[in-house]
C-alpha cells in the first residue's frame, strides 16, 4: 500500500501562480453556509461564516473577496427556518442572499420575505425538494413550479437552477426543452445555470448547449466545474459576459476534482484515496475543489484569449450585474 499525500510545493507553486492572476476584486456568486449555524460564536472556535472566509481567503489572497450571493445548506427539512437565518447572516456580514423555495412554499410567502428582506437577490428551487426515489431524475418544474419563474418574471429576478436528470443533464430533452420554455415565456427573469449547466461530462454538455444557445436569458456560474473545457464551452457558446465565479464552498472545500467520467461523472474528495493500492506515479490526493476550479477556468481563459478586463467581468462586473437589485449596496 502506498500511503498518498499532498504535493505542498505543487499547491503552493500553484497558490502563487493563481493569486497573480486574480483580479483586485472577487465576488463569489455561488456559496452555502448551514442554516442552522453562523449566528453565534464560541469564543473558542471560529463560526461557519469564518470559517468560509478563512478558507477562501486562503486560495484567492487576502482583501480580494468582496461580497458574494449566500445560500443556505439546500435541506428539504425546516426550509423556513434555514432561510431565515441566512438572510439574518447575510445581513449580518453584508451579503446578497439566495432564498430557496419549494415547490409548496407558494408565491404569497416567497413575496412578502422579498418584501422584508431586500438582501434576497435571486431564488433558489432546488432538486432535494423531490422525494429521494426521483430527485435525480425530475423534470425542472416538478421541483420548480411556475409560480416561480412567474414572481422572477414579474419582479425581473434571477432564478439558481441546479439541473437533475444527471444521466444526460442538459443534453436531457426534458431539460433543454423546459429550459427553453421557460426562458422563452418569462423573458425578464435571468436563469443562472449553476455549475455551468452541471457541465461536469463534457460531451454532453456541448450537445446540450446546442438546443440553447439561441436563448438571451441565460447566465452561468462556474462554482464547482473542474473542467476546462467545459467551461470553455459555455463562454465561447454564450459570451464572456454570461459567466460568473462562484466557489460552491463549502463543497469547494470538501471535494476534489469532478470529471467526466465514462457515459456520467465522478467527484473525487481530498481523502477519498488516503490509502490507495495505486502505481507511486499517482500517489497525491486531488486539489480542494476550488484550486482545481480555479485552475480549470484559468485553463479556459487562457485557450479563449481572455483578457484583464474578461476576467473582471467574471470575478466580479457580472454578478453585480446579474445580482445587484435596486435598493442593495453597490458591491
Amino acid at each position: 500500500m502506498i500511503e498518498v499525500g499532498k504535493d505542498l510545493a505543487y499547491e503552493q507553486q500553484l497558490l502563487e501562480y493563481l493569486q497573480s492572476r486574480l483580479p483586485d476584486k472577487v465576488y463569489d456568486a455561488h456559496f452555502h453556509i448551514n442554516g442552522r449555524q453562523g449566528l453565534t460564536q464560541d469564543e473558542n472556535e471560529l463560526t461557519p461564516f469564518e470559517k468560509f472566509f478563512d478558507f477562501t481567503e486562503s486560495v484567492l489572497g487576502k482583501g480580494r473577496l468582496q461580497g458574494g450571493l449566500l445560500m443556505p445548506s439546500t435541506s428539504p427539512e425546516d426550509v423556513d427556518e434555514m432561510n431565515l437565518r441566512n438572510l439574518e447572516l447575510c445581513r449580518k456580514e453584508g451579503m446578497e442572499a439566495g432564498l430557496l423555495v419549494s415547490p409548496w412554499c407558494g408565491r404569497e410567502k416567497a413575496e412578502r420575505l422579498l418584501d422584508q428582506y431586500p438582501e434576497i437577490c435571486a431564488l433558489k428551487p432546488y432538486l432535494t425538494f423531490m422525494p429521494r426515489e426521483v430527485m435525480f431524475e425530475s423534470d425542472i418544474l416538478d421541483f420548480a413550479p411556475e409560480w416561480i419563474w412567474e414572481l422572477a418574471n414579474d419582479r425581473k429576478m434571477p432564478v439558481i437552477l441546479h439541473l437533475s436528470h444527471y444521466q444526460n443533464m442538459l443534453n436531457e430533452p426534458e431539460n433543454y426543452e423546459q429550459v427553453q420554455y421557460l426562458c422563452t415565456k418569462y423573458p425578464h427573469m435571468k436563469m443562472v445555470l449553476a455549475h455551468c449547466a452541471m457541465g461536469h461530462h463534457i460531451r454532453k454538455l456541448r450537445l446540450g448547449l446546442e438546443h440553447i444557445k439561441h436563448l438571451d436569458n441565460i447566465w452561468f456560474d462556474c462554482s464547482g466545474v473542474t473542467e476546462a473545457i467545459s467551461i470553455y464551452y459555455c463562454i465561447s457558446t454564450f459570451g464572456v459576459e454570461r459567466m460568473m465565479y462562484g466557489g460552491d464552498y463549502n463543497h469547494g472545500a470538501s471535494l476534489g476534482r469532478i470529471c467526466s467520467y465514462g457515459s456520467n461523472f465522478i467527484a473525487f474528495h481530498p481523502g477519498m484515496v488516503k490509502n490507495a493500492d495505486c502505481p507511486r506515479d499517482y500517489k497525491y490526493q486531488p486539489l480542494n475543489n476550488l484550486m482545481e476550479g480555479l485552475v480549470s477556468l484559468f485553463d479556459a481563459g487562457d485557450l479563449l484569449g481572455l483578457t484583464e478586463d474578461d476576467y473582471k467581468k467574471i470575478f466580479f462586473e457580472n454578478a453585480k450585474k446579474v445580482y445587484c437589485r435596486e435598493g442593495i449596496k453597490s458591491l
